[in-house]
C-alpha cells in the first residue's frame, strides 16, 4: 500500500505552485480596463505595476465604464494633485519672501497646468481630440517650471525647500492619461474619433 506522504508532497507542490503564478493583489482586483491601460507604453517609463497601483486606489477610477471615464478620472486626480502642487509653489513663495522669479514661474506655469487640466476634461466629456494637444502644452509647462527649479544635477530643491512631490504626480496622471486619449488603443487614435 502506498504512502500517503507522496500525495501530500504532489499536493503541495501543486499549490505552492499556483500561488506563485497568480496575479499580484493589485493586479487582480483591477478591472480590465485599467489593467490594458496600464499596458500602453507610458512616456515616463511607469511600469505596469506603478500604474495599476496609481489607478486603482481612486473610486471614481473603479467606477469608470469606459475610456472616456476612465480619462475623466485620471485628469481629475491629475488636475487635484497640480493643485496641490500649485498651492506648494504659492506657500514656498511666501515663506522664502524673496520674491524668487523662478518659484514665482513656476506658480505662473502650475496655474496654467491646472487650467489645462481643468480644459482637458471639459473637452474630453464632449469627445474632442483636442485634449491630446493640451496634454501636451501641460507637459510642456511642468518642464520648463522644473527646468527653472530644478539645480542642474536633477535633485529636486529649491533654496534647500524641497520641490513638492505632487508635481511628480500630476505628471504621472498626466502621461496615463495621454496613454488614454492617444495610445494605439486610446480614444482618439484614428481621425479625432472615439473608439
Amino acid at each position: 500500500m502506498a504512502s500517503p506522504q507522496p500525495l501530500h508532497y504532489v499536493f503541495f507542490t501543486a499549490s505552492f505552485l499556483m500561488f506563485l503564478s497568480s496575479p499580484t493583489p493589485a493586479n487582480a482586483t483591477a478591472s480590465p480596463l485599467v489593467r490594458n491601460v496600464c499596458k500602453e507604453p507610458l512616456s515616463m517609463n511607469l511600469n505596469y505595476g506603478e500604474c495599476v497601483k496609481a489607478l486603482w486606489a481612486d473610486a471614481r477610477i473603479k467606477s469608470a465604464l469606459n475610456l472616456k471615464d476612465l480619462g475623466i478620472a485620471t485628469l481629475e486626480l491629475a488636475k487635484e494633485n497640480a493643485n496641490v502642487t500649485l498651492a506648494s509653489f504659492n506657500n514656498l513663495l511666501h515663506i522664502s519672501n524673496s520674491g524668487n522669479t523662478d518659484v514665482q514661474l513656476c506658480g505662473d506655469l502650475y496655474g496654467l497646468v491646472v487650467k489645462g487640466f481643468q480644459v482637458a476634461i471639459e473637452e474630453l466629456k464632449k469627445d474632442h481630440d483636442v485634449v491630446n494637444y493640451i496634454l501636451e502644452m501641460v507637459q510642456k509647462y511642468h518642464d520648463i517650471c522644473l527646468n527653472a527649479v530644478a539645480p542642474p544635477l536633477g535633485t529636486h530643491t529649491f533654496d534647500g525647500v524641497l520641490v513638492p512631490s505632487s508635481i511628480r504626480v500630476a505628471m504621472l496622471y498626466r502621461d496615463i492619461a495621454f496613454a488614454i486619449t492617444s495610445g494605439p488603443s486610446g480614444i482618439f487614435r484614428y481621425n479625432g474619433k472615439l473608439n
